[in-house]
């Protein structure tokens, strides 16, 4: 059984989230390197985002992984200064931000539950459209959305009235101008820092999680090199632990280097 942390998320559910190993960072770096976000988005639903997430919960849970599995710290240059963010806090403002939007409705004769859409990342605003329905009933028959193929989803919505779709419009455009601009950091004039907030409901979320994974792939790759020729020779034991645990280690076996190293000056200095 892999390690896992079970997390409660801004909406009330509660998640087991998984840990994060280098053999997927490498793979999340990559996409994030090629700006690849589509690809990115079908890497965290295969392994870390459940489908019936909301937007608000899956930039939540990816933030967290972050936080916990590479660096709890985000360093961000603003107007020529490095800027120090933490990822707790974020987490925090996340979860005082977070608003339930769910409505009902009924149209010719069709009652339907809206919500924040269940998508992370989307190439349609049909797509964004769709995510938000929840559940609807017609006649005696409840259908949970989120449980249907996309095939089935498919042949439910041709067959729904097109005011319905009318109705689904405002909804989005109702929450997005609630959650159009999430605070990222705060503004401090005193220090020259503008404010910098993202778009949840749209691509700014993917954008965003795009850049706090990024990171230098030549130093990674020199330090998969020196894990399996001086650390960890002839292993793979690098790849399956977390890029923060390859850290402390590396840090270990750098301060062990430099013990030794001045132990042997001193000793040298001592024959002298």
């Amino acid at each position: 059984m892999s390690f896992s942390v079970k997390i409660r998320l801004p909406s009330g559910k509660e998640r087991r989230i998984p840990e994060l190993s280098n053999q997927q960072y490498l793979t999340i770096a990559k996409f994030a390197e090629n700006k690849d976000y589509e690809g990115l988005n079908s890497f965290f639903e295969s392994t870390v985002l459940d489908a019936d997430l909301n937007i608000f919960d899956r930039f939540y849970i990816l933030i967290y992984i972050r936080m916990l599995f590479v660096d709890e710290k985000l360093i961000i240059n603003s107007n020529e200064r490095q800027i120090d963010i933490s990822l707790v806090a974020l987490l925090d403002s996340l979860e005082s931000n977070y608003k339930d939007l769910e409505t009902s409705f009924i149209e010719d004769g069709v009652h339907i539950t809206l919500d924040l859409p269940t998508l992370s990342y989307f190439n349609k605003v049909d797509d964004l459209l769709t995510s938000s329905i929840k559940n609807l009933t017609i006649g005696d028959k409840t259908l949970n959305f989120y449980e249907l193929t996309s095939k089935e989803q498919a042949d439910v919505l041709d067959n729904l009235p097109s005011s319905i779709f009318s109705r689904i419009k405002q909804f989005i455009n109702t929450i997005a101008s609630d959650l159009l601009d999430v605070t990222i950091i705060d503004e401090n004039k005193s220090i020259g820092v503008e404010r910098f907030g993202i778009d949840v409901i749209g691509n700014g979320v993917i954008d965003f999680i795009s850049n706090i994974y990024t990171t230098d792939l030549d130093q990674f790759y020199n330090m998969i090199y020196f894990f399996q020729n001086v650390i960890t020779p002839g292993s793979d034991l690098f790849f399956k632990m977390s890029p923060i645990e390859s850290k402390i280690i590396m840090n270990h076996h750098n301060k062990k280097v430099k013990e030794e190293n001045d132990r042997l000056a001193k000793q040298q200095q001592e024959n002298n």
